[in-house]
């Protein structure tokens, strides 16, 4: 049976950021954030010989796994994937605007046929063990339209998926880039309350200009969850304190040596399997608006291309020691 999961505060799927090292520090940080994947296309997900570094699982639960795609084959072996490597959920991306994924009928154009996202999504559930879900947007163009997004909704919970994340903006998919999209687009919270009030048995995430702890809280006491994206990109380490905001835990999480040689044990076996920069670029942003944290960032640049992984930890521990008040 699937596991009941709180997702009042999830991290959410952004390419190049939530990599399997980035999810480990997410996961010293707060044990009950609900994470994300990177979003993968459905074939290379299957096809792809390296494909097990990307998605691995190292007990990063609870944990989703983001696909892309339109053919019910590939997404069903996706689904089964995602299962075997222990995640609780598999997602499908309908709400990426980017023209390389509209070449390959996946993301939010996928929004313009209905049937066939109720029928990628049926064809997902391959076990009743592993949550089916939907990313989608409120719709798309420049202009509102809630009866699109009703009339969206109304299909695909014929699927019979219960949980749906959604980017409270409309999708434009000609004329302004994917990073233009998750600004330009006018925001409208009022399209998820409006439709939570039809399907009250539905989680409905809500994701989308939420660019602060405490607005993520306030807005966590009105919707059903948050979603969280660009604040967890610049400063993942504000995720130390999730667990104690949203989750009741009686202790906060403190950042100490233990945070920096926690994900350094982790990290010291994949050297050599991927770029230095790939392995420490999540543990970079603890250097985020701390005075003089310029100078240590620079320290480590300077010394990454010679690989010596003990003297960047120390770096990085000195850097603890010096600001744990700062960083706390």
């Amino acid at each position: 049976m699937k596991t009941k999961i709180n997702r009042r505060f999830c991290v959410a799927p952004m390419m190049g950021y939530t990599t399997p090292y980035a999810r480990s520090l997410y996961r010293i940080l707060s044990k009950k954030a609900f994470l994300f994947s990177e979003m993968i296309a459905s074939k290379t997900l299957i096809h792809s010989k390296n494909i097990q570094s990307i998605i691995a699982n190292n007990k990063q639960n609870p944990i989703a796994l983001q696909v892309g795609g339109s053919d019910y084959k590939d997404l069903a072996k996706c689904s089964k994937l995602a299962y075997e490597l222990n995640y609780d959920e598999i997602n499908l991306n309908v709400g990426c605007p980017s023209k390389a994924v509209q070449k390959g009928s996946f993301g939010a154009c996928l929004m313009k046929n209905k049937i066939l996202v109720k029928n990628c999504l049926e064809a997902m559930q391959i076990s009743k063990n592993i949550e089916v879900s939907i990313k989608c947007r409120i719709g798309l163009g420049k202009e509102f339209n809630y009866d699109f997004f009703e009339s969206f909704i109304d299909e695909i919970i014929k699927s019979g998926i219960e949980v749906i994340y959604v980017h409270a903006r409309n999708a434009i998919l000609t004329g302004i880039s994917p990073k233009d999209n998750r600004n330009i687009p006018p925001l409208n919270y009022e399209f998820i309350k409006q439709i939570k009030l039809k399907y009250p048995d539905i989680t409905f995430i809500l994701n989308g200009g939420i660019d602060s702890i405490e607005k993520a809280i306030n807005l966590s006491n009105i919707y059903d969850g948050v979603m969280l994206g660009r604040l967890i990109q610049n400063n993942p380490f504000c995720l130390k304190d999730v667990d104690f905001l949203f989750y009741n835990e009686s202790n906060k999480y403190e950042i100490s040596e233990n945070t920096v040689t926690e994900y350094f044990n982790f990290i010291k076996p994949k050297v050599g399997t991927d770029s230095i920069y790939r392995l420490l670029s999540p543990l970079l942003n603890i250097f985020f608006g701390i005075p003089n944290g310029k100078k240590f960032k620079l320290d480590i640049h300077s010394k990454m291309k010679d690989s010596n992984f003990d003297v960047l930890e120390k770096i990085f521990l000195n850097f603890v020691r010096e600001k744990k008040i700062l960083i706390n």
